[in-house]
C-alpha cells in the first residue's frame, strides 16, 4: 500500500508502464502461456485426494454377482429394440421394473421446439423410472442411476449394457437392508430433452418449451447421480464424462470415487479416452498429460454437456457419466465387473451425511489421478490478461498527459493574449480576432472532434446494438423461413451472416463527412482502445470464474492482436491488422472450432473436411441457440454481448483516419 500511496513511487511505476508497456505486455503474455501449459507437468500439479471422509471407498466390499442371466437379458432387450426400430421399449422397461418390486411410474412430457423447427407442433416423449425405497430412512434423500433409451437405428452408441446392468443392480440392491437413501432407476427418452423434462417435473419447474407431466411418485432430495452409457459387449475400458452445462463440473470427490473404485476392480479408466501414462515425469509423459488436459479443455470450452449428467449440475446435484469404450480385440471387461464398480459407487454415496461441498468444483484434469485447482491456473491466466491491461493503462496515461498539456497550453495562451491586449490597438485586435476565428473554423472539425468521450460513445453503443440484433435475430428470421421454404439451419446461418456483414460495414456507416467530399472516421482511438482492452479483460476474467477453458482459448488468440491494433497510414500494415482481426472474428472462430472438431472424425480430403466443417458449423450454431431456450445455456449470449462488441471496437479502431 505504501508503494501506491507515495506519489513519487507511484509516478515511477506510471513512467515505467508508459515507457516499457510493449515489452511488459509481451513478457506477461509469453510467461503466462508458458506457465499455464507447464501445469500439465506432474511435479507442477497435485495428486487427487478425498476431502469427504464419509465416502469411505476403501471399506466397501463389493459383493455383486448377477443372479439374472445377463446374456439372455441382453438378447431379450435387443429383440424388443428390433420389434420397434424407430421407438424404444418403454412398456417393456416399466414391466421389468414392476416385476423387480420397484415403485414404477411413467412420466409423459411434450417438447415445443423454438425457431419453428417443428412448425409449432409439440413432440411427445415418455420417461420410465422406478424407486427403490430405503428400509432405514423416510425417503428424505435419494441417489439416481440413469441411462438414455436409444433406438435400434440411432446414430449414438448402444446402451443395451446400461439397461441390463440397471435391472441386475435393481434386483441386487433390493435384497440388501443397508440402504439409507432411496435409489431412483431412471430411463429417459430423447436424450437430454427427456432428462431435462424429468428434472423439471421432479423439482416442479415450469418451462415455456418443455412441459413436464406430473410425477406420480417422487423421493427426497437428490444427493448425487450416475449416468450409464454402456454397450452390451466388447468393453475395453471405462471413460468418465464430467463436463456439464455452461462449463460446470462435478465435485472432484465424485470423480475421485469413480477412479478409485475402477482401479480397485482392476478396470482401466480414462478421461476423454486418454489413459494415464506410465512415466508421467518424462518428456513423453508430459506430452501425454498436456494432450489430455487440452482435450478436456476443448470439450469444456464448448459449454455443452457431454452426457445426461450435465443437466443435474444446475440443481446442485453432483453427477458424472460412465461410458463403456468397445474394442473387438484384446482383453474385455465383463458386465459383472462393471456392475461391481457401480455397486461400490452407490455404497459409498450411501454413506454421505451431507452434500458434496468440501472438494474442488473448479479444476482441470491432466490425468485421472492428477488435478490443477483454481489456485494454480488463475495466476498464469492473470498474467495473460495483464498483457492487455498494461497496454490499457499506458494508453490511459498518455490520454491524461495529453489532456494536462492541452490545459497548460490554453492557460499560457490566455496570459499572452492579455499582455497583447494592453499593447495593441483596437484595429490590431480586430484583425487578430478575425484571424483566430478563421483558424478555429479550420481546426475544429479535425482536432476538436477527435478527442473526448463523446467521440467514442456512439461507437460503443453501436457495437452493443449489433450484439442485441444478433441475439434476437434468429427468432425473427425463422418466422419467415416457412414462407421462403428454407431450412431452419440455413435461415439462421444466412441471417446471422447478413448481420455480421453489416457489422463489417459499421466503420463506414458511422463515418462523417469532413470539409472535403470524402467520408472520414475520426474519433479518440486511444480512448476507445483503452476502454476496449479493459472491457475485454473484464469479460475474460468473468468467464474464467465459470469456464476457464473458454476464457483461456479466447485470451490466447485475441489478446496479442488487440494489443497491437492501432490506426496507421501504412496501407500494408493496416491491411495486415484487418486480416488478423477478420481471422479472429466470432464467425471465423466458430468455423475454426467446427473444423477442429470435424478433424477428430472421418473425412476423405481437404475439400470434404471443409464441407463437413461448414455443415457442422450450421448444425452446431442452431443447437447452441436451442440450448439457450431449452436448457438455459449462456454460450450464445456471451458471444453476442461480450465477444462480438469487443471485436467490433477494435475493428473500428483499425479503420480510424489519422
Amino acid at each position: 500500500m505504501g508503494l501506491l500511496s507515495d506519489p513519487k513511487k507511484r509516478q515511477k511505476i506510471l513512467d515505467v508502464i508508459s515507457k516499457y508497456n510493449n515489452h511488459l505486455s509481451v513478457l506477461c503474455y509469453i510467461a503466462g502461456v508458458t506457465w499455464f501449459l507447464a501445469l500439465a507437468y506432474q511435479p507442477l500439479n497435485a495428486r487427487t485426494y478425498f476431502s469427504e471422509n464419509a465416502l469411505l471407498p476403501g471399506l466397501v466390499e463389493n459383493e455383486f454377482y448377477p443372479e439374472l442371466d445377463m446374456e439372455a437379458l441382453v438378447q431379450e432387450y435387443n429383440e424388443q429394440l428390433q420389434k420397434e426400430k424407430k421407438n424404444v421399449p418403454r412398456k417393456w422397461v416399466a414391466d421389468q421394473f414392476t416385476a423387480l418390486g420397484l415403485d414404477t411410474y411413467i412420466q409423459n412430457y411434450t417438447i415445443l421446439y423454438p425457431l419453428q423447427l417443428t412448425r409449432g407442433q409439440s413432440v411427445p416423449g415418455q420417461n420410465v423410472y422406478g424407486i427403490l425405497r430405503a428400509r432405514r430412512a423416510s425417503s428424505t434423500e435419494s441417489i439416481v442411476l440413469s441411462m438414455p433409451l436409444r433406438q435400434k437405428e440411432s446414430d449414438m452408441p448402444s446402451t443395451t449394457g446400461s439397461m441390463v446392468l440397471m435391472l441386475a443392480l435393481a434386483k441386487y440392491f433390493r435384497q440388501k437392508p443397508y440402504w439409507a437413501k432411496d435409489i431412483i432407476f431412471l430411463a429417459t427418452d430423447h436424450e437430454q430433452f427427456g432428462m431435462q423434462a424429468w428434472l423439471n417435473g421432479y423439482h416442479e419447474i415450469s418451462s415455456e418449451y418443455i412441459s413436464p407431466g406430473d410425477l406420480m411418485g417422487r423421493s427426497g432430495s437428490i444427493q448425487a447421480a450416475l449416468n450409464l452409457e454402456i454397450p452390451d459387449s466388447n468393453l475395453k475400458h471405462l471413460d468418465i464424462k464430467i463436463q456439464g452445462l455452461n462449463g460446470q463440473l462435478p465435485n472432484l470427490d465424485l470423480v475421485n470415487l469413480v477412479v478409485r473404485l475402477c482401479q480397485r476392480e482392476r478396470v482401466e479408466v480414462s478421461i476423454h479416452k486418454q489413459k494415464d501414462y506410465y512415466d508421467a515425469e518424462s518428456v513423453d509423459g508430459y506430452k501425454h498429460s498436456l494432450k489430455t488436459m487440452m482435450k478436456m479443455m476443448w470439450s469444456h470450452a464448448s459449454g455443452i454437456p457431454t452426457g445426461n449428467h450435465g443437466l443435474f449440475h444446475r440443481y446442485h446435484i453432483e453427477a458424472v457419466t460412465i461410458e463403456g469404450i468397445t474394442k473387438r480385440k484384446g482383453h474385455h471387461i465383463s458386465l459383472a465387473k462393471t456392475g461391481r464398480v457401480i455397486e461400490g459407487i452407490f455404497r459409498s454415496l450411501n454413506n454421505l451425511l451431507e452434500r458434496f461441498h468440501q472438494s474442488f468444483f473448479f479444476y482441470i484434469l491432466p490425468a485421472t489421478e492428477r488435478y490443477i485447482s483454481i489456485g494454480l491456473y488463475m495466476p498464469p491466466f492473470g498474467l495473460i490478461c495483464a498483457a492487455g491491461l498494461i497496454k490499457a493503462v499506458a494508453l490511459w496515461i498518455a490520454i491524461s498527459t495529453r489532456t494536462s498539456d492541452d490545459n497548460s497550453d490554453s492557460e499560457s495562451q490566455t496570459s499572452d493574449s492579455k499582455e497583447e491586449k494592453e499593447s495593441e490597438t483596437k484595429k490590431e485586435k480586430e484583425d487578430a480576432k478575425q484571424t483566430d476565428t478563421d483558424n478555429e473554423d479550420e481546426d475544429v472539425p479535425e482536432e476538436a472532434s477527435r478527442e473526448g468521450v463523446s467521440t467514442v460513445l456512439p461507437l460503443i453503443l453501436f457495437s452493443f446494438l449489433m450484439g442485441v440484433f444478433c441475439f434476437t435475430g434468429p427468432e425473427f428470421v425463422t418466422t419467415m423461413s416457412p414462407s421462403f421454404r428454407i431450412g431452419v439451419e440455413d435461415t439462421v446461418f444466412f441471417g446471422l451472416l447478413a448481420l455480421f456483414s453489416a457489422c463489417l460495414l459499421l466503420p463506414r456507416t458511422v463515418a462523417k463527412k469532413s470539409q472535403s467530399t470524402d467520408k472520414r472516421l475520426i474519433f479518440d482511438w486511444e480512448l476507445l482502445k483503452s476502454l476496449g482492452l479493459i472491457f475485454q479483460s473484464l469479460v475474460l476474467f468473468s468467464i474464467a470464474l465459470m469456464n476457464i477453458s473458454l476464457a483461456f482459448f479466447l485470451a490466447v488468440f485475441i489478446i496479442p492482436v488487440t494489443v497491437i491494433t492501432h490506426p496507421c497510414k501504412n496501407r500494408i500494415f493496416c491491411w495486415m491488422q484487418k486480416i488478423l482481426l477478420l481471422l479472429l472474428c466470432p464467425a471465423v472462430q466458430i468455423f475454426i472450432a467446427s473444423m477442429i472438431s470435424t478433424m477428430e472424425g472421418k473425412y476423405k480430403g481437404s475439400w470434404d473436411l471443409i464441407q463437413k466443417s461448414f455443415e457442422n458449423m450450421k448444425h452446431g450454431l442452431v443447437l447452441t441457440i436451442l440450448d439457450r431456450y431449452l436448457f438455459g445455456s449462456w454460450m450464445y449470449g456471451v458471444f453476442c454481448f461480450a465477444v462480438l462488441p469487443t471485436w467490433l471496437m477494435f475493428w473500428t479502431i483499425v479503420h480510424c483516419d489519422l
